[in-house]
């Protein structure tokens, strides 16, 4: 497995000389399988101040839901173990294309809320990268499947940059068979992928030549790297709203005398104009005609599982 970037946004790190000097480690061991260590290890090492960062993990509006980077905001560095805080952002057009950030070391650094992937430019490869997703938009196509294909079901990354770990692993001159299976690698947080015959003339002495790769799995946690939509945060808030709303109105239900459940509980206002004294079950609708005794009953069921819901939420919050 390797760390990549598929998007690839460029990182000066404006204080990572000061960062060195202080005897941060430029080298990291990772395990080759974070499960099993007899598989080996292999390293990483960030010899200069450049690295790239995707661009699914960096925005310029941050947002609760949002865990990766954006400016003035701290996010961890995997396996480097420090933070890495967003100063300036560079765009062409639209575009960001490169950012200044600075690393935090400190003893007392907060703990961030994610890590993400990087690649140092010293030594990475150089890749076209294919992503596979569904061919349809909808789970089962009608007879307008047509209209119905995923527009996104290959994207092509013309210019994602791998770690310098693969070069260990892609051999130079090595055959690459349409009919059979090649060379696969993990790239980390993204999925599994598979070398494509179309790769050519690859030299990892040189670190030359074209190499390709194809999605064959993705990985689940790709789904938290979605880029949400103004609509989608939206339905977010209003989710979060409604159970806030709905926290406070179980609460409020929790809180009534027994008795008074037919009279004021929600569903029930307005509906009974008489009450068992001792119970209260209503006896009679608004309009004053008394109810059936199969009603009734239903009414008692209704108080019953109120009593046990109450009992289980003033245990659950004593």
């Amino acid at each position: 497995r390797c760390m990549a970037v598929l998007d690839p946004i460029k990182v000066t790190l404006t204080n990572y000389e000061e960062a060195m000097a202080e005897g941060w480690p430029k080298t990291y061991d990772i395990q080759n399988s974070p499960t099993d260590p007899s598989l080996g290890s292999h390293t990483l090492s960030l010899e200069g101040p450049i690295l790239y960062i995707d661009a699914s993990d960096f925005r310029l509006e941050d947002h609760s839901t949002y865990y990766g980077l954006a400016p003035n905001k701290a996010v961890g560095l995997k396996y480097h173990g420090g933070n890495m805080i967003c100063d300036k952002v560079i765009k062409e057009g639209e575009k960001v294309v490169a950012l200044e950030c600075h690393l935090d070391i400190s003893g007392d650094r907060p703990k961030p809320k994610t890590y993400i992937s990087w690649v140092p430019l010293e030594g990475c490869v150089h890749a076209e990268v294919r992503v596979y997703n569904d061919l349809f938009s909808v789970a089962e196509p009608t007879d307008l499947w047509e209209e119905e294909l995923n527009p996104t079901s290959e994207i092509v990354y013309k210019d994602a940059k791998l770690d310098a770990s693969v070069r260990e692993v892609v051999q130079g001159g090595e055959a690459v068979d349409r009919w059979t299976s090649n060379l696969a690698l993990q790239f980390e947080r993204i999925g599994y992928f598979v070398v494509d015959y179309e790769s050519h003339g690859y030299d990892p002495t040189t670190n030359t030549g074209l190499l390709v790769f194809n999605r064959t799995v993705s990985l689940k946690e790709e789904v938290f790297k979605k880029e949400l939509t103004p609509a989608e945060l939206a339905a977010i808030e209003a989710r979060r709203e409604q159970s806030k709303k709905d926290k406070a109105n179980k609460e409020a239900r929790m809180k009534l005398d027994p008795l008074s459940l037919f009279k004021e509980g929600e569903e029930y206002k307005g509906k009974y104009s008489k009450y068992n004294e001792e119970t209260g079950v209503p006896t009679h609708a608004a309009n004053g005609e008394p109810l059936s005794k199969s009603a009734m009953k239903k009414l008692e069921k209704d108080r019953k599982k109120f009593l046990n819901q109450k009992a289980k939420w003033e245990k659950a919050n004593k």
